[in-house]
């Protein structure tokens, strides 16, 4: 063979291979440059975080270390893109948070008002400080100070944020710089769980049942008819979904490709028996969020329901959920608050859904919330992970309904040791969370029954 055709065939197959390599990779470019340009837009515009910070403490794995950011102040947006490709634009709006654009802002969604509602309650929570009777406040605080890395660092551990609420009283409180007190963090899937309040709220109102099926036109001349709202709360509505973010999927392509993130998982086939397998999908959660529009029927109500109902209530005034460009609420991934915010929404829930004498959920819905979805063998209940028969956690009680995001964020609601623990971070793998879970609670009473 002459050194023309050796060349040729070697120029030929490095073509191949590099438009192999293109045909595979590009899309996840997209999914990459979505993801930094949402994450950097909210903690730049929404919580006062400064690029590179974040880029070093939240875009510090995978191909994110390599995307380049553009901040476009004058606009509240962020421009994404990697090499030069697959440019994403996310843009601040008040009251919403980021938006993730999928071209030009087609739908214009506004938060309606930012002003405080009046459904709130008469007097206003707030945190009592110090210590608790029979707890061993050195082990507590020695507890905390071991979840975070020395001297702030966020290289291992992660952790950004730990409190401990016992009987009303805030006995630990703790961040890494530069988080504060008033800085709002990711809860990343614990937004689901106020996808479980936002349907309680609704039931409790009148709106709807968790019997309910019918749920979508889309689904009226076949099977999916008969989902209902208790298999969707619950993961095992036997819907067809793929929950991987390591690759381009079901779940990736909702968050960082698609302006109205029900799209993806209404369009999805039934692939199990209706109630019988349970898997976890963040496209369910996200047809809760559609279905929730539709029955307000009002754009204004749904985008300030939850303001009005349950964050203005429980005093959560940096608590918001992004939309996706619709305006449909993310609802399985994008909701921030404070750390002491979400510390007030897992107390809801430790006192069975009532706030200062006032029953805000339906009574038996925190139980409801607590019973093991069939198929999930104790770990799941309707929005919030479990903890039966220690199936997560053996050294932690059984009775915990936990708020559990996708980076280490928890909310931990204790009802035998009336306690609620709230852990956020950045990821950390090496952030023992049965360990801390013991040490904390070997410092605090049980409960008396």
């Amino acid at each position: 063979m002459s050194k023309l055709k050796i060349l040729k065939f070697v120029s030929l197959t490095l073509l191949v291979l590099v438009l192999t390599a293109g045909f595979y990779f590009y899309p996840q470019l997209a999914i990459a440059t979505g993801y930094a340009a949402k994450k950097i837009c909210t903690c730049t515009y929404a919580t006062g975080r400064e690029l590179e910070e974040v880029e070093q403490n939240d875009l510090y794995f995978s191909i994110l270390t390599l995307v380049d950011n553009e901040l476009d102040i004058a606009k509240s947006s962020v421009t994404s893109k990697l090499f030069g490709f697959s440019p994403k634009t996310a843009v601040f709006k008040p009251g919403i948070g980021c938006v993730l654009l999928d071209g030009k802002d087609d739908f214009n969604v506004r938060f309606p008002s930012t002003e405080k509602s009046n459904h709130s309650i008469d007097s206003i929570f707030s945190f009592k400080q110090g210590t608790t009777k029979g707890v061993n406040k050195k082990l507590l605080l020695q507890t905390v100070n071991e979840a975070f890395d020395p001297n702030d660092a966020l290289n291992q551990k992660r952790t950004t944020a730990v409190l401990v609420i016992h009987r009303d009283t805030l006995i630990a409180e703790e961040y890494a710089k530069p988080f504060a007190v008033n800085t709002p963090q990711l809860g990343w899937s614990m937004t689901k769980s106020m996808m479980n309040t936002f349907a309680g709220l609704l039931i409790q109102q009148g709106k709807m049942k968790t019997d309910q099926t019918h749920l979508f036109a889309s689904w009226a001349t076949d099977a999916r008819k008969n989902i209902s709202l208790t298999h969707l709360l619950q993961m095992n509505s036997g819907l067809s979904w793929d929950e991987d973010y390591t690759t381009v999927s079901d779940a990736t392509k909702m968050l960082y490709s698609s302006e109205d993130v029900s799209t993806i998982p209404l369009s999805k086939s039934l692939e199990y028996e209706i109630g019988k397998t349970w898997y976890y999908s963040s496209g369910t959660t996200n047809l809760l969020s559609k279905y929730f529009r539709n029955i307000l029927g009002d754009d204004r109500l749904y985008l300030t329901f939850l303001k009005e109902h349950l964050f203005d209530v429980l005093g959560m005034d940096s608590a918001f959920i992004e939309t996706d460009e619709t305006g449909t609420f993310i609802g399985s991934s994008y909701g921030y608050a404070t750390p002491r915010d979400w510390a007030k929404y897992g107390l809801l829930y430790l006192y069975d859904g009532i706030w200062q004498g006032k029953r805000l959920l339906p009574e038996g819905w925190v139980a409801f919330s607590k019973e093991s979805a069939t198929g999930s063998n104790g770990i799941y209940g309707a929005q919030f992970w479990l903890n039966q028969n220690g199936v997560q956690y053996p050294d932690a009680p059984h009775d915990m309904l936990i708020a559990d995001g996708y980076q280490g964020q928890f909310v931990f609601i204790i009802p035998s040791y009336d306690v609620v623990i709230v852990r956020m971070g950045t990821g950390g793998k090496e952030f023992d969370t049965n360990l801390f879970l013991k040490n904390i609670l070997a410092a605090i009473p049980p409960k008396i029954k």
